[in-house]
Order: structure tokens, then sequence, then C-alpha cells
């Protein structure tokens, strides 16, 4: 064989940072803070003309208002524009304590931003809805059926073994929960749907429960509360509002439990293992011996926890999480894309450090078999590894403009990654393990 002469890549290494320095310009720029929290970091190309079907449009205005509704006293505040510039620095300067440090910064965050997230995030909930069934249908309740030799109707057997969807969301709040609810409300009936079709269908399916637990830093707790009334409410109609309209106003989850949600004020990097399988497994960890499967979310999360946690402490993280999850549980990564989801190591400034893409980082530490998983316990769940379903590098989200908000709604791109828990059998072999400490 001959040699080109060229030095082959290191197995498992990540790919090499541009030796440009272009991308830390465009870090620096005026519009840093803007671009961190719609997702975007390059200059958008001229808009495509975009259309959704009108059941779309009309489900997406639905999630605006909620927002509109649930935080019209803030938007109407005299300050709202000064509150949300003291916002912006602090994003701007990373001083994330500040930011999120108080009830009313976090409402105007709610109010301004929190709307293109949840579209966002609704729209690729929508995408894995076909993964999501395999969370909310005891398997296992049917296995045990067919084992005793009883004739098994899939379909029946299937809606009489449906359990709720959980969802636990890591950095999560405003955002999480109203596009989880929309996902349960799109569960009633078929998404392309209107509400009076939905209404009158005369499909037997019982709606979709759904549990959601959040954990973030922030004090999202009566902002997520607030929004979880506006959810389970019927909207406030004028006064004038015609007889037909009052007929047809309802609340976008109905009936209120339907939706069950909890907050916790938690750095999920101090978390212990046994919090940590608390939250995962949830009442289905306390009521029986099998937990049942979860979805995992790191929705512009997991980048935050390398820069600011670092690399050995988020590594922790996320082999305490594999370990802990009931098999068939999946996880969802949406994050910036490009050069603002690496992660640098070392000492010294900027320049100094190495990098590391986010993504490399997760798949090594996913993706491998962690050697030092504690043996299997009675009455927990299967060691697990996991297994990537779905991947994309840069995804754009655009608005339609028949869209309404008191705010212009920006478009966002954002990277994408998802992941299902899988068994580890006693054939099972490990990849080769890199040591990736950080010395900074």
């Amino acid at each position: 064989m001959f040699s080109t002469g060229r030095r082959r890549p290191k197995k498992n290494a990540p790919p090499r940072p541009p030796k440009s320095k272009k991308n830390q310009a465009k870090k620096a720029g005026a519009k840093k803070e803007e671009d961190e929290v719609s997702g975007s970091e390059a200059p958008e190309p001229a808009p495509k003309a975009l259309k959704i079907s009108p059941a779309e449009l009309k489900q997406q205005q639905s999630l605006l208002n909620v927002f509109s509704d649930t935080f019209a006293d803030v938007l109407g505040l005299d300050n709202f524009t000064a509150v949300l510039q003291e916002v912006k620095s602090a994003l701007y300067n990373r001083d994330f304590e500040k930011a999120f440090g108080n009830e009313q910064y976090l409402e105007v965050y709610a109010a301004r931003w929190s709307p293109t997230r949840t579209l966002c995030y609704a729209k690729v909930l929508e995408g894995i809805r076909d993964q999501l069934e395999d969370l909310v249908v005891d398997g296992d309740r049917i296995r045990r059926l067919r084992a005793k030799g009883e004739d098994v109707d899939v379909a029946s057997t299937k809606e009489a073994s449906r359990r709720p969807l959980r969802m636990l969301s890591i950095g999560g709040g405003a955002a999480e929960i109203v596009a989880f609810a929309s996902l349960l409300r799109d569960a009633v009936g078929d998404s392309n749907k209107d509400d009076a079709e939905i209404s009158t269908s005369s499909s037997s399916e019982e709606p979709l429960q759904g549990d959601i637990h959040l954990v973030d830093t922030g004090p999202w707790g009566p902002v997520v509360s607030k929004l979880q009334e506006s959810l389970t409410t019927p909207p406030r109609l004028s006064i004038h509002a015609s007889d037909a309209a009052r007929k047809a106003n309802r609340a976008l989850i109905a009936p209120a439990t339907r939706l069950a949600c909890s907050f916790a004020q938690q750095d999920a990097l101090a978390m212990t293992a046994e919090q940590l399988t608390e939250a995962v497994q949830g009442k289905d960890g306390e009521e029986n011996n099998k937990p049942g499967p979860v979805l995992v979310t790191l929705l512009f999360t997991l980048n935050e926890l390398y820069t600011g946690g670092g690399i050995a402490r988020t590594t922790a993280f996320l082999r305490n999480l594999t370990a802990c999850v009931p098999e068939g549980s999946l996880l969802l990564v949406v994050d910036s894309p490009g050069s603002y989801s690496e992660a640098a190591v070392g000492k010294g400034d900027d320049a100094q450090k190495k990098k590391y893409p986010m993504q490399w980082l997760m798949d090594h530490t996913l993706m491998t078999v962690d050697k030092k998983q504690p043996p299997q316990q009675p009455n927990t769940a299967r060691r697990c590894r996991w297994e990537k379903l779905e991947s994309h590098d840069s995804i754009w989200f655009r608005m339609v403009p028949e869209l309404r908000y008191p705010f212009q709604l920006e478009n966002m791109r954002y990277q994408m990654h998802f992941y299902k828990a899988i068994a580890i059998t006693t054939t099972a072999t490990t990849s080769q393990e890199e040591n990736i400490t950080e010395t900074g």
C-alpha cells in the first residue's frame, strides 16, 4: 500500500477546528445575544416562501395566544423595553444568574423569546411522534398476555395499555411546557384536523395523558404554573363575544388533569445519581418494580452545561443519566449549530484553549459503554447504551407571515440529535475510550 504522506486522523478524534478566527469575530458582534437566544449564528439567507396547512397555522397561532394571554400584563408594562434591554445585556455578558434571577426577568424573557422556541420545539416533537408512541404503550403487558396464551387483539390491548407520556426536561421552562401541551393536544385526533373535526370525531381513542418534569437553576416555577393554568383554562373572551364564540371556546388541554407538571429549581450537574434516578423514573419507579421509559430533553441546554459546568462534570452527568434511564427511553438534544456549540478546554484565553464540538463530545459519551457503571441492582432499570436514531447538523425553523404576536418573531437555526436507550447485552463490546479531562 502506498502512503500519501498525510497523517491519518486519530481514531475517535474530534474534527479539527477551523484555523480562521472568523467565527470568533462573529461571536463578538453586536447581535451576539440575539443569535444565542434564537439559535442562529450565520446571516440569514433570503427567505423561502413557506406555506403550512390552515390547521397547522391555527395550531401555531393558538400556542402564541397562550403567551400573549398569559403575559398580557407584562407585555403592557411601561418599562417593558427597559427591562428587556437589561435581560439582553445580561445574556450578552453570559450572566445567566442575573438574566434568569428573578420572576419579572423570566416573564419578560418568556414573553419575548419563548414563543419562537415553543413553535420550533412543537415541530420537533411532532416529527418524533411515532417513536413517542412506544413510551405510552405498555408493551410488557401485551407480551405477558400473549405468554399466557390469551388471544390478544393488538389494537384494543394497546388502547387499554396506554400510560401517560412522561417527559423530563433538563434546563426546561416556559417553551418546553407549552410545546409538550401542543403534543398532547394533537394526540386527541389527527393533527391535520381542525378543532371542529376533532371535537366531533368518532374515534374511541382516549386522550393522551402527559406528565412533564422540568429542572432548571432559574426560578421558573411561578412562570410555569401560570402557563399550565392558561393551557388548561378556556381563554378569556371579550364581553362582546358572540354566543357561537363562547360555545366554541375551550382550553387547549381539557380536562386539566391530562397535563401534570412539576418543576424543580436545581442544578442538573449537582444532582446525585439517586436524585437523577428519581427524576427519570418518576412515580413509575416508586409504584412498580420496573419503571416505564421516558423522554429526556436537553433543549438549548447541553452546550451551556459543557461551557458553564465543564466537560468533566457534564460527562459525569450524561453517564449518570445513561445508567438510570429505563430501556426504551428517548433522548432529544436541540442546540445552537456551528461554532456556538463548541466547548473550550485548557488554560489561558480562548485562543489558547482547545475546542471540541458539542456533538462529538456528546456522541463520545453516549454511544460508548461506560466500564465504570455499577453492577445492576435488583428492581432497577437494565443497563443501557444509546443508539442514535436521527441527527441533523443544521435545520432552519421559519415563521410564517400570517402569525400574529406583539413582537416580530425571528426564524431560528438549530442542530438536533435523537437517541434511544438500548439494553446492554452480555456480548456487548466496549468502544475504545479516550480520556478527556478538563485542565482549565
